[in-house]
């Protein structure tokens, strides 16, 4: 695996035009918005283009990508990459925003996940209230797997290969592996028992 195929996908997928869409959106716009595309890319301008944090897994990497979209707007994307059989590599974002993160009153995860029938692909910014505190991050799964990531330049990563069942409890943790934060997440919209 070559870390210049990885990021050359990404980038190529990120500069890649969006698909025209009969739904337009008002060019004011106020506070974060989620962004989920349909086709094509989000047209990144490619010397905006930064890659926040990437994390290696047996099968895939995942990044945390941050950059200036064709309409203006500062955008954080979280996509995964993986190599063919042929050895060529594939992106997919698995979702994103735009503005600043939403306000909370404690350290929480501002995640984009995605739940695979024998998978979870998850990751995102750590903010709100005593983020810049948080040095780790855990996710304990209904079906008891766990997954842990270290925050670096205020993100995580997760995959997991085993199925995974929602909710899952998230404990953000400081330094010294004091709870920073605990509450539930994944219970509204992803699988469970």
């Amino acid at each position: 695996m070559t870390e210049d195929g990885m990021r050359g996908a990404v980038i190529a997928h990120l500069v890649e035009p969006p698909l025209a869409s009969a739904n337009s959106v008002d060019p004011v716009r106020e506070g974060w918005s989620s962004s989920i595309s349909h086709g094509g890319g989000p047209g990144a301008d490619p010397a905006t283009i930064e890659f926040v944090k990437t994390k290696s897994f047996p099968t895939c990497q995942l990044h945390e990508v941050d950059y200036i979209s064709h309409k203006g707007w500062g955008m954080h994307s979280l996509i995964k990459t993986w190599q063919d059989e042929d050895g060529g590599w594939r992106a997919h974002s698995l979702g994103g925003g735009a503005g600043p993160g939403p306000n909370r009153r404690r350290p929480w995860v501002n995640f984009c996940a995605g739940f695979g029938p024998e998978s979870f692909t998850g990751g995102g910014h750590v903010v709100g209230e005593g983020a810049e505190k948080a040095r780790s991050v855990r996710l304990t799964f209904a079906n008891d797997v766990l997954i842990e990531d270290t925050v670096d330049d205020g993100v995580v990563l997760f995959f997991e290969a085993r199925a995974v069942v929602a909710p899952a409890d998230v404990s953000v943790f400081d330094e010294a592996g004091a709870t920073l934060a605990s509450y539930r997440e994944f219970a509204d919209f992803a699988p469970s028992r």
